[in-house]
């Protein structure tokens, strides 16, 4: 006779059982690599957008002919001022905006680090007292922003004691960010 005996069929069914598992738990695992992939794509384009912003912000920043002299002299350009806040810096660019209709408006942007993140404010550049005309919130879960800048050929914490005596024009600054998780990103720009 010709055929599968009863236990031949058994065994068979279990093997496919068995495979059935493994093939759905690899699955499975698939699955969640791609969610977590995704999750860090995401992050990984905010992180390069807000950086981005920033280079676009310093490559738009005021002349230093255009500004008053800063007293006393420091290794920054005019239109950037730096404030250690705790662990975190507060950085401010003195920027124009390109108007199409009426020609370039002068802004004040601000990043600093609260509880919702790393925040970008602007505001008109004649009136520092006004309220904030945009406030958006660039890096959500931001721990940390820390700067420093290469001047005299050394890397040196604006308002932690150590500068460059004499000043000597800053070519670089560095903004690193840190996430919620201890991921930091940093990016190094040219002045």
């Amino acid at each position: 006779m010709r055929g599968f005996t009863l236990i031949e069929m058994l065994v068979t069914i279990a093997l496919m059982g068995v495979m059935a598992v493994i093939c759905w738990r690899g699955l499975d695992y698939v699955a969640a690599q791609r969610a977590e992939v995704d999750r860090e794509t995401g992050e990984l384009a905010r992180i390069v957008r807000t950086f981005a912003q920033i280079e676009r912000d310093l490559a738009q920043r005021l002349p230093d002919t255009a500004l008053p002299p800063r007293r006393p002299a420091s290794e920054l350009p005019l239109a950037l001022a730096l404030t250690p806040s705790g662990d975190n810096a507060e950085v401010e660019i003195l920027r124009f905006v390109p108007q199409p209709e009426r020609g370039a408006r002068a802004l004040r942007v601000h990043y600093r680090v609260n509880a919702s993140g790393l925040v970008r404010t602007t505001r008109p550049l004649d009136d520092p007292r006004t309220e904030p005309t945009t406030e958006v919130v660039l890096l959500p879960g931001a721990g940390a922003l820390q700067v420093r800048m290469h001047a005299g050929g050394f890397w040196v914490q604006p308002g932690r004691g150590s500068s460059v005596q004499p000043p000597v024009r800053a070519t670089a600054i560095e903004f690193a960010v840190n996430d919620a998780r201890g991921g930091r990103y940093i990016k190094v720009l040219a002045l």
